[in-house]
């Protein structure tokens, strides 16, 4: 578990790194060339779009590794920590049950759009290569979510045993 955790952990600060300098890159050219050379990059805008979808869920993951994501814990503080930690799990699962379907559904949206031969609106690149982003977060996303409930799992079984 932990070389998968470790392998998933260098995947999504790559993604993020990556697709952040790029769009940083293309989105300072893009201002360049429109105030300096008086000359829009229109495909940049698409690009940027694209890749700030990836970057999101990236994010969204190292957030969940990190435990950084907002949570209500009004109510749960008032629990005793093995109710508290059950919640937890309860909350993994259903976040798993929300990415399993966008995972789905957005490698249905990539058939559709390869069967179709849809073709992106500026570069009329396949629609299908953007669309991959959706598929590839959410599963960087499940794999994630998935190593956090099992930790969570362990955490509480290990309530009772101290």
């Amino acid at each position: 578990m932990k070389s998968l955790d470790k392998t998933l952990s260098a995947v999504e600060d790559w993604i993020s790194v990556a697709t952040f300098v790029i769009m940083l890159t293309l989105a300072f050219a893009n201002v360049f060339s429109r105030f300096v050379l008086h000359a829009s990059l229109a495909f940049t805008d698409e690009f940027v779009t694209v890749l700030f979808v990836l970057c999101s869920l990236a994010g969204s993951s190292i957030g969940q590794r990190n435990r950084a994501h907002l949570g209500l814990d009004f109510f749960t503080g008032f629990l005793p920590e093995k109710t508290q930690k059950i919640i937890l799990v309860i909350g993994n699962i259903l976040a798993l049950i929300f990415l399993v379907i966008m995972f789905v559904y957005g490698i249905g949206m990539v058939k559709q759009e390869f069967i179709h031969k849809q073709l992106s609106t500026t570069m009329q690149y396949p629609q299908w290569i953007y669309g991959l982003t959706i598929p590839i977060g959410s599963g960087i996303m499940i794999l994630r979510y998935i190593i956090d409930t099992v930790l969570k799992c362990h955490d509480v079984a290990a309530v009772g045993k101290e």
